[in-house]
């Protein structure tokens, strides 16, 4: 028996993993904030981000840092 994952479980784990992450875009709607300040955040280790080439990927279920 092999411990390798189908296709088919590798995209459903691609699935789950992209749910839980929003790009600046998607947070400046989410909390209301401009995009220009959560990249500012996500330089400045305010929120849990990582960065993608030019892009930042944020966790979807941290709290808004405005409430923080």
């Amino acid at each position: 028996m092999s411990n390798e994952l189908t296709k088919e479980q590798l995209r459903h784990k691609m699935d789950d993993l992209t749910n839980q992450l929003m790009s600046t875009e998607d947070a400046s709607e989410l909390w209301g904030l401009s995009q220009g300040y959560i990249k500012n955040l996500c330089n400045q280790g305010g929120v849990i981000a990582h960065k993608v080439g030019r892009s930042w990927l944020l966790l979807r279920d941290q709290p808004n840092p405005k409430q923080g």
